[in-house]
């Protein structure tokens, strides 16, 4: 494709859109530190229970995990500067909050745990999420008839963060390998104070990797009405509806999209934020479960381009329903693991989980592509990433309330049913009206190519 963008011009025209793809996951890969939440959590409640609040729980930690996930009007607001500034300014901007970020959490973890909250939890997360919603879009454009594919090898670098984060901090904080105690808490005097030091280390990484990878995001050099027109071909009825942010945002298609995520990212943020806590209870080996957390980053990276391209050639509805069920299953079978105590079991368990959360953050930007036109994706992508931010304070209520009375087992019952609403949910979406205005238009300009099976 054509460009007008001063680095990617100077390549060749078949390299530009893998320069952004490459540029685009070097960026990704530092703003997945959503993903080590599980292998950060009991450094970071141990660090606290040491330092102020002797009394702090696991479950309370899963706030910083609800923040980091995205806060909806980063996500908006990246939209808006990606549509009107392009691509790398958006990313340029979302990357300085980010890294500031999570280098003051240095400070402010020694002070409280609102004032981490607040840096980690508040201020990188919405550097990240604008980050996030200014690349996606921008690489999607770059491959306009492989839009899964290409949102999925993008979000696979988000995914993949954890792979070289996990054992970064584990091999930092805990060299030697410490146990935890009886309670499940880390007491070392020397682990606990280099839990701070960490966040200096990884802002030290994300600077290098993202100075790197912001050079290649670039946008091609296309009119993105005409793109629309081309989209949504000749329906009177979808071009109004897809004219504006307001019409789609009342769509009953939005609205079980909006409640289908929030079953999924809830289910998502209990099984990824809590499975290393629940392992620790049966696994004494630290190392293993950050070796659990790197391998089962890369089954979430992988998936995301796998799910994606099933997407492609398949539909929405095919593929969201086997992510749904089997992470049901997984879910259900948690409990199982633990009684059958085998380490081996549980590392592929964790790692078949990541690959339904890789297929869930996969497969939503593919329908919402699909759905609301490239011309409004990366705005209504980020009203969509609200039912993450509604998942964020379910998953944090019921960990802080529930998870010390019902304990792990029941909780991961709770989570599986999740799972099944949104299957439920799936089966419906080609009913509502955006959706059946989608397949009759493309009925009638794929019908030919048998292209056409879109929801179905």
């Amino acid at each position: 494709m054509e460009t007008s963008d001063p680095v990617l011009k100077r390549l060749p025209r078949g390299a530009r859109s893998w320069a952004v793809l490459v540029g685009g996951v070097m960026c990704m890969v530092t703003f997945g530190i959503v993903y080590t939440c599980g292998n950060l959590l009991p450094y970071l409640v141990s660090y606290f229970r040491w330092k102020m609040y002797p009394d702090m729980r696991t479950g309370q930690l899963i706030w910083l995990q609800t923040l980091l996930s995205g806060l909806p009007m980063g996500m908006v607001i990246g939209g808006l500067v990606e549509r009107k500034f392009g691509g790398r300014a958006g990313a340029f901007l979302g990357a300085i909050i980010y890294t500031c970020g999570v280098g003051s959490t240095f400070y402010t973890i020694q002070h409280s745990y609102g004032a981490t909250l607040l840096t980690m939890g508040g201020i990188a997360s919405v550097g990240g999420s604008i980050a996030y919603s200014s690349i996606l879009p921008t690489a999607q454009r770059w491959f306009p008839d492989n839009v899964g594919l290409a949102g999925g090898i993008i979000i696979g670098g988000y995914g993949c963060g954890a792979f070289i984060l996990s054992p970064l901090q584990t091999t930092f904080i805990n060299p030697l390998d410490y146990r935890v105690n009886d309670q499940g808490f880390f007491t070392q005097k020397d682990l606990l104070e280099r839990v701070p030091y960490v966040f200096i280390v990884m802002a030290i990484f994300f600077t290098v990797f993202q100075s790197i990878g912001l050079i290649f995001i670039g946008q091609p050099e296309s009119d993105i009405h005409v793109e629309t027109e081309n989209l949504i071909g000749t329906n009177s009825e979808i071009q109004v509806q897809q004219a504006r942010v307001w019409p789609q945002l009342r769509t009953t298609t939005f609205l079980v999209l909006f409640l289908s995520l929030t079953c999924n990212a809830t289910w998502v943020q209990l099984t990824s934020g809590l499975y290393k806590a629940y392992g620790q209870q049966f696994i004494d080996s630290d190392f293993f479960l950050s070796l659990i957390g790197s391998i089962s980053s890369v089954f979430n990276a992988g998936s995301r381009v796998f799910w994606g391209a099933i997407a492609d050639s398949t539909s929405y509805q095919f593929s969201m329903s086997i992510v749904c069920s089997l992470g049901a299953v997984l879910a259900f079978c948690l409990p199982l693991v633990k009684f059958i105590d085998n380490d081996v079991l549980f590392m592929a368990t964790v790692c078949l989980i990541f690959s339904c959360i890789g297929g869930t953050f996969s497969i939503f930007p593919y329908i919402t592509h699909k759905c609301f036109s490239k011309a409004n994706f990366s705005v209504m992508y980020g009203f969509l990433q609200c039912a993450v931010s509604a998942a964020g304070l379910i998953a944090g209520l019921i960990s802080t309330h529930l998870l010390n009375e019902i304990g792990f087992e029941n909780l991961f019952i709770v989570c599986g049913f999740f799972m099944v609403t949104s299957l439920l949910l799936t089966f419906i979406v080609h009913k509502t009206d955006l959706a059946q205005l989608m397949v009759s238009a493309e009925r009638e300009h794929l019908e030919e190519d048998g292209e056409y099976q879109i929801y179905q």
